[in-house]
């Protein structure tokens, strides 16, 4: 009967080295997948600035229209032009400043971040001069 000769160090390293690259190709698939959902936040928080800033620049254009239309004299449509875009510009830019106090969303990467450095703690303990020492006792 052959007896069963326990693993070489060079098996060892091999199986770690594949183990460590297979843990970092999972960080990166996770590092992707949260990109991508920073980027589509990201860009609908751009885009409800863009129209409150275009909402905001349409009633000071209002405003601004009526203001001419009552000193040119006609002004039962002036006044109710500077009322319709002081509305819209009132509208707007409250809307602005609600979104500029909302709390930003969270840094980009920053899970992917806090899961690699877990993962590099715990291979450094698991390789760390305490772990040498148990191994050679």
């Amino acid at each position: 009967m052959k007896a069963i000769e326990p693993p070489g160090a060079t098996s060892l390293v091999r199986e770690a080295a594949l183990d460590l690259a297979h843990l970092l190709g999972q960080h990166v698939k996770v590092a992707q997948l949260e990109f991508k959902v920073e980027l589509r936040s990201m860009g609908r928080r751009a885009c409800v600035i863009a129209g409150l800033a275009a909402l905001l620049a349409l009633g000071y254009g209002l405003a601004m229209v009526g203001l001419a239309v009552v000193i040119g004299s006609h002004s039962a449509t002036g006044i109710s032009l500077v009322l319709i875009g002081c509305a819209h510009a009132i509208g707007g830019g409250m809307g602005l400043l609600l979104v500029r106090l909302r709390k930003p969303g969270t840094l980009i990467m920053n899970t992917s971040k806090a899961a690699m450095a877990r993962s590099l703690e715990a291979l450094e303990e698991a390789t760390g001069p305490s772990a040498e020492k148990h191994h050679a006792s």
